[in-house]
């Protein structure tokens, strides 16, 4: 009989709403892996029951960008650990300074503790690979066992000598994101005819590079188009983000294309908004910052949302199943809105689009085959 682990789960704040992929992966492997007991790093109370999660409310904001006062909480939590606890998993993006705080202050620290038995994981979703390099890779990566979510990333890390490092895919859950029948009561909320097509974009207005590509695409999709409502379901993280959108409204209007674009910040309950979509495109330019396979693609595929998304490394990892996804191999908006075109004029492309995509996440993105991965992994270390 194995040994019950007690696992950290280094975080940003681990709170709803369920609207950052690193926390909602962070939860999902705690709840579902019953062998072990997790420590979760959270803001208040989280309204669940399971036995084997203690929360640790040390976060006083629910900003996912830690402030400089929520990065001291955290360093001090880190610092005095739970006496039982002997494995931390980190599930951030590392960078220069948190990587040189936890190696040259957090680790010795529990040495001098006599905590040396503690084993570390670092989660990897994504890395800039034009700041990591031979000579300065330990610089932001330290841990005992380095897991990316992508091959792409693996074999980045390996090729710079990096040992120990796996890909374990992301998962996601596949009774949640499931296709359903178009909900008219959801459609009249968000400001769309039954007769209409939604095309939805759950991307970022300026990091990943698609609004402009996006904008354009739909004006040359409106002149052989006319039915149609374009999505934007973009959260503003920034005074940049803010800004970009006011551009994309002002270009909108001067299009004469308002009464064809609908704007949400947040959506409480996405499976629902991607059964009231007809195409899911993720059209960007650049991965910067972004999960190496964004859990929003895997789950409008597992939807059966009919997808297009630029064929650019890591992204396209996300496309394992044949003809699941249609690929965008230029930086166009008119091969955009030819595709788009394409989707809303073929149903016999349209239906094989939505089998295979389900079936894209079914047979390599299912939660549960990765949770038995971490499983495993929590065993061995």
């Amino acid at each position: 009989m194995s040994i019950r682990k007690q696992i950290l789960m280094v975080t940003r704040p681990i709170c709803l709403p369920w609207d950052e992929a690193s926390k909602n992966f962070a939860y999902e492997l705690s709840r579902r892996i019953e062998e072990n007991d997790f420590h979760l790093l959270t803001y208040k109370k989280l309204r669940q029951k399971k036995s084997n999660i203690k929360e640790h409310p040390i976060y006083t904001s629910p900003d996912l960008q830690l402030s400089f006062g929520q990065k001291m909480r955290l360093l001090k939590f880190l610092t005095s650990l739970p006496p039982e606890v002997g494995i931390l998993h980190f599930l951030f993006t590392p960078s220069f300074l948190t990587t040189s705080i936890l190696k040259n202050v957090v680790l010795p620290k529990l040495k001098l503790k006599n905590r040396t038995t503690i084993k570390t994981i670092q989660t990897i979703a994504t890395l800039d690979f034009l700041k990591i390099n031979k000579g300065n890779w330990k610089s932001y990566l330290f841990a005992d066992r380095i897991i990316t979510h992508s091959d792409y990333s693996k074999n980045k890390l390996a090729n710079l000598g990096i040992p120990n490092v796996a890909c374990i895919r992301p998962g996601i859950d596949l009774k949640k994101f499931k296709y359903r029948p178009k909900n008219k009561k959801l459609l009249k909320e968000i400001g769309v005819e039954e007769k209409e097509k939604a095309i939805l974009y759950t991307g970022e207005y300026v990091r990943l590079g698609a609004t402009d590509r996006i904008i354009e695409s739909l004006m040359q999709l409106s002149k052989r188009f006319t039915s149609f409502k374009f999505i934007f379901a973009c959260r503003i993280k920034s005074k940049q983000d803010l800004e970009k959108k006011a551009e994309i409204q002002k270009k909108i209007a001067e299009l004469n294309l308002a009464d064809k674009v609908i704007y949400l910040e947040t959506y409480a309950k996405m499976e629902n908004l991607y059964n009231l979509a007809d195409i899911f495109i993720f059209p960007i330019e650049k991965m910067t910052g972004k999960f190496d396979i964004p859990l929003t693609v895997l789950e409008a595929m597992a939807s059966g949302l009919p997808t297009i998304i630029s064929e650019i490394d890591p992204l396209a990892e996300a496309i394992q199943y044949p003809d699941s996804a249609l690929l965008l191999k230029e930086k166009s908006p008119e091969e955009l809105s030819s595709k788009i075109l394409k989707i809303l004029q073929n149903k016999k492309l349209e239906n094989k689009l939505r089998t295979n995509a389900r079936k894209n996440t079914e047979s390599f993105f299912d939660i549960e085959e990765c949770v038995e991965k971490y499983k495993q992994l929590y065993e061995k270390i």
